[in-house]
């Protein structure tokens, strides 16, 4: 067989050379493994750590740097590449390479990528790519910070001004609950809470944490439930109308075994159903009243 040379390079090819004209050298650099970009830009939110590199915003699994780091690299540089079945990839993040701000904030960092050939180790490819970050607000933490975004209302109210009390008992509770939720979900919280004649308001950042807050109370409570919406706009993107959804609690004044007035007739509550209050009379008589009578019309509690 008659001497053959590299095209680019002018070394003696041998049986391994991957190309008929080029060495292995030069035919991987003239045929990388992959191919990145010299620099990457990513957002990620001042305040709750947040990562994007257009609008969507992903949260990351844990609120330190280097988590952040990894998961950015993850998302944004490897996961094309690691659809590739054929390669092995792998990363190392250059720490003598961070740059910081004044205000000690990372500014940038050098991320080193590397990829091999699973069948012939020999063919790789490395690529030093700049990450620079740019520090800002995400939507959410934007809206936190506001402190008046809502989507939704929850009004809570008791019959009389008398029960307004019990009213501070359900708040903590809500708080509570809501708390342990914006722990998992940062998009889950209060915005705003208005104290009401009869009870108070509650601006809610998602119908998600409605929908939760009201399961939650159910479990606990008993209460007339009034749902509407309001029509205040349209996503013209998505070709949908924009609803502000709005749900009423009014609390049942009345609790199991208390003895109450009917007609001048005594009534000892029985039971409470999720609906139905069952009483029973001096005589033994059953009665069945629907949640809505104890609100259209006049009981006297009796004092035992």
């Amino acid at each position: 067989m008659p001497n053959r040379f590299c095209a680019i390079c002018g070394n003696k090819l041998n049986e391994d050379s991957p190309h008929y004209g080029m060495c292995l050298n030069c035919y991987l650099v003239e045929h990388p493994l992959f191919d990145l970009r010299d620099e990457l830009n990513v957002n990620v939110c001042l305040d709750c750590g947040s990562y994007s590199k257009k609008d969507v915003w992903q949260e990351p699994s844990e609120d330190d740097l280097y988590t952040i780091l990894d998961e950015i690299v993850q998302k944004f540089m490897l996961r094309q590449l690691k659809k590739n079945i054929l390669i092995d990839v792998s990363f190392s993040i250059d720490k003598n390479s961070m740059v910081y701000s004044s205000k000690d904030l990372l500014r940038s960092v050098e991320v080193l990528i590397r990829g091999n050939l699973k069948k012939n180790v020999d063919i790789s490819h490395q690529k030093l790519v700049k990450l620079k970050i740019n520090y800002m607000l995400c939507k959410n933490c934007s809206n936190l910070r506001s402190g008046t975004y809502f989507t939704s209302i929850l009004q809570l109210r008791v019959k009389d001004v008398n029960q307004l009390d019990i009213i501070q008992g359900f708040l903590q509770e809500i708080n509570n609950f809501v708390e342990s939720l914006f722990k998992k979900d940062h998009r889950q919280y209060i915005s705003i809470i208005k104290e009401q004649k009869y009870g108070v308001d509650l601006y809610l950042s998602t119908n998600e944490i409605m929908n939760r807050v009201i399961k939650f109370l159910q479990t606990k409570y008993h209460f007339l439930l009034k749902r509407t919406k309001k029509l205040v706009g349209r996503d013209n993107q998505k070709g949908k109308n924009l609803y502000r959804l709005k749900s009423l609690i009014k609390f049942l004044p009345v609790y199991t075994h208390e003895v109450i007035l009917i007609d001048n007739e005594e009534f000892v509550i029985e039971s409470i159903t999720r609906s139905k209050v069952i009483l029973r009379s001096s005589n033994n008589a059953k009665l069945i009243k629907d949640y809505s009578y104890f609100f259209s019309e006049k009981i006297i509690i009796k004092n035992q």
